[in-house]
């Protein structure tokens, strides 16, 4: 039954958004009444933030409209701008718009940040336990108070809340209670109507066993709503479903009046997976709904005709691909609308008769058309792949069984306001009888499992997050010691090209007093300064000698600090930073007797940096990178023979040996990181041991 909207209006209805009066607008999930110029903003932002009707020309359900009206009465604008209301704010962050205010940017801006942005809601308290805000909604449905209602949803509260002591969800409890207004407020922000209870009732069983007739009869036509209103806009009939007639079926195509296109376009549409097929009658029930609107804002909003929708906006909730088809479909005109409304309707026919053909064991409710609930292919195909690219086998035939249209196992979309639309059930004939006639099993088995699996991936969040924060901290640490590390390295060449200097000028001066006395000048003194004594020469001889080999090296400390390496072992900068002052140190000593051996130790280097890279980064590739490990190893080893005389290069030989094969066995057992980090280290302290004795002193 559809109601007009009534005449007689209270005067005190005011826009919500502005104050203008004679609002001719209404947001059904906002519970708003809004003048014709913040219509035009709420239509820009799309129906999955405000779903927009007139209340002069549009029908209204005699409940939906009551719903909207005690709204309004409850004052629940004032939850949409707690905060503007709060005395203790500035004035400037409480300054609302004025009906003489320009459209543009005053009153659009002001509407984004209260809807879009829910700039000025009362948030929730970030300590309260998970689930909280749906228990208390579960517990405020069943009293008229759609205030406290709305609160909860605006503050994130789940419209599909199962309560586990219970057994039923909010819209149970709202029908069982004789509470149309709230449930129709929790179908506007998502709730499901064909959910079950844990003994199988859905939500209009509950109503009817409560001797609620007419909001069980509302129930049922919101579980029809998204095929009634594609059978309205195609025949202008509804069909009876107090009759237990479910579903017109329309009239086919003619084959002679096909072309080739359309018969084409019939396949693909037959070929498409029951999930896919979905979300198309989704996105063509979005498309009808903007259209019909987009007619009556185009005779009624005088002087706002540019401010019109001509395609869907954007839902950030879907892929690119599915929001460019949604836009697309404002494209087709009148009669290709026609024609693809018909060929769906005409598709879903076709796969409930293919549903039908299941023995009745296998099947739940004949009447499962457009639910995704136990599609398996809902979680193995993306919503990113398009829908042309996608061709049915045998396997998504299989999946047109008649299953339940139980709600309860799928998360409601963020930013999906009304699912009821979404979750349309088309009967085998057209006198299908009552669709509870048979019950699917309880959810109630289902959402524990659920639950548990939430609670672990929130869980796995929290440990995400804190390992992100730990890599900030180390990223800190680490552009710290580059920084100082650039300093050092700026002044140690500015002294090393003073001791160059120097060298030069004493190397003259050392040649000269080997051969002659010099004259004054060509020592660089002054006519009145005396020869350079012998001491003078070895004072300076021993202070070229003490110039570091590399600009690298400290010029003072220990050699080999233990608590510096301690630390290096514990932090991961601290190992990057040893392999990368090896690496440095190692390819900037003077050559070796024999120049191999620094290029082999700096391509174990260069390997032990790629093994670390792929450990930090948790990348597959670590046996192959210990396998470059160990041919670099060798390729050193082979250097020097089996026995050495030489002791101590026989013991640096033997360590690096033993910390090649240690990092192989740690990459190739899938040790844990800090094994792997140890080895690595080990093996560079080898590797930089064994560049080291080779080095002159």
């Amino acid at each position: 039954m559809m109601l007009s909207r009534s005449k007689h209006r209270s005067s005190v209805e005011v826009c919500s958004d502005c104050g203008a009066s004679d609002p001719s607008w209404a947001s059904i999930n906002r519970g708003l009444l809004l003048c014709a110029e913040c219509c035009s903003v709420h239509r820009s932002m799309g129906r999955h933030i405000s779903h927009v009707k007139s209340l002069r020309q549009g029908s209204w359900p005699p409940s939906l409209l009551s719903m909207v009206q005690a709204l309004t009465a409850q004052n629940v604008n004032s939850i949409w701008e707690h905060s503007l209301l709060d005395t203790s704010a500035p004035k400037h962050l409480r300054k609302k718009p004025q009906p003489k205010d320009p459209l543009h940017p005053i009153k659009s801006e002001f509407i984004l940040a209260k809807h879009l942005r829910l700039a000025y809601v009362l948030r929730a308290r970030r300590d309260e336990p998970p689930g909280e805000l749906g228990r208390q909604l579960h517990s405020a449905v069943r009293s008229s108070s759609l205030d406290t209602a709305m609160r909860l949803l605006a503050q994130g509260a789940d419209p599909n809340y199962f309560n586990q002591e219970k057994g039923n969800t909010c819209l149970h409890v709202a029908c069982r209670a004789g509470q149309p207004a709230q449930a129709e407020l929790l179908v506007a922000w998502g709730a499901d109507p064909t959910a079950r209870d844990s003994m199988g009732n859905m939500p209009a069983d509950c109503a009817r066993v409560g001797g609620h007739t007419e909001l069980a009869d509302r129930m049922t036509e919101l579980v029809y709503e998204c095929s009634d209103r594609l059978i309205q806009f195609l025949t202008g009939a509804r069909p009876e479903h107090s009759a237990g007639r479910h579903y017109i079926v329309p009239r086919a195509h003619d084959s002679h009046e096909m072309t080739d296109v359309a018969k084409a376009a019939r396949g693909k549409l037959q070929l498409l997976p029951n999930h896919l097929f979905e979300e198309l009658v989704m996105d063509i029930y979005d498309e009808i709904d903007r259209r019909e609107t987009e007619a009556i804002w185009q005779t009624s909003a005088t002087g706002l005709e540019r401010c019109g929708v001509a395609f869907l906006p954007v839902n950030p909730a879907l892929s690119a691909p599915r929001n460019q088809g949604r836009q697309k479909l404002a494209r087709l005109s009148a009669p290709e609308l026609a024609a693809l409304l018909r060929d769906v309707l005409l598709d879903a026919t076709r796969r409930q008769r293919i549903a039908a053909l299941q023995p009745r064991g296998l099947s739940g409710p004949s009447n499962p058309l457009l639910s995704a609930t136990h599609l398996k292919h809902l979680s193995q195909m993306s919503d990113d792949e398009p829908l042309y690219d996608s061709v049915a086998s045998d396997e998504d035939y299989a999946a047109l069984a008649p299953i339940d249209l139980d709600m309860s196992h799928l998360d409601p979309r963020a930013g999906e306001v009304v699912a009821s639309t979404y979750n349309p059930s088309l009967p085998t004939d057209q006198s299908t009888s009552d669709p509870t006639r048979s019950h699917s099993p309880s959810p109630g088995l289902s959402v524990p499992k659920k639950k548990t699996e939430i609670e672990s991936l929130k869980k796995e969040l929290d440990n995400r997050d804190s390992t992100i924060t730990e890599l900030k901290n180390q990223l800190k640490n680490l552009q710290t010691i580059v920084e100082q590390l650039t300093k050092e390295n700026s002044a140690l060449k500015t002294s090393s090209v003073d001791d160059d200097h120097s060298m030069t000028s004493q190397t003259s001066i050392n040649e000269s007093n080997n051969t002659l006395e010099l004259s004054p000048q060509e020592r660089g003194r002054s006519l009145d300064t005396e020869p350079l004594t012998l001491s003078e020469d070895v004072e300076l001889r021993q202070a070229v000698k003490t110039r570091p080999v590399s600009m690298f090296e400290a010029r003072e400390g220990p050699k080999n600090n233990w608590q510096v390496t301690k630390h290096q072992l514990t932090s991961i900068p601290g190992l990057e930073r040893s392999l990368t002052q090896g690496a440095l140190e190692g390819a900037s000593v003077q050559q070796a007797p024999s120049g191999e051996v620094q290029l082999r130790a700096e391509a174990v280097t260069r390997c032990i940096q790629e093994l670390w890279a792929a450990a930090r980064l948790r990348r597959p590739q670590l046996p192959d990178c210990a396998d470059s490990i160990r041919r670099a190893v060798a390729d050193l080893l082979s250097l020097f023979p089996q026995t050495c005389t030489d002791s101590a290069l026989q013991q640096v030989i033997s360590e690096l040996r033993a910390a090649g094969e240690a990092v192989v066995l740690s990459c190739s057992t899938r040790a844990p990181l800090d094994q792997v980090r140890a080895a690595a280290y080990d093996l560079a302290k080898a590797t930089k041991l064994l560049v080291t004795h080779f080095t002159p002193s």
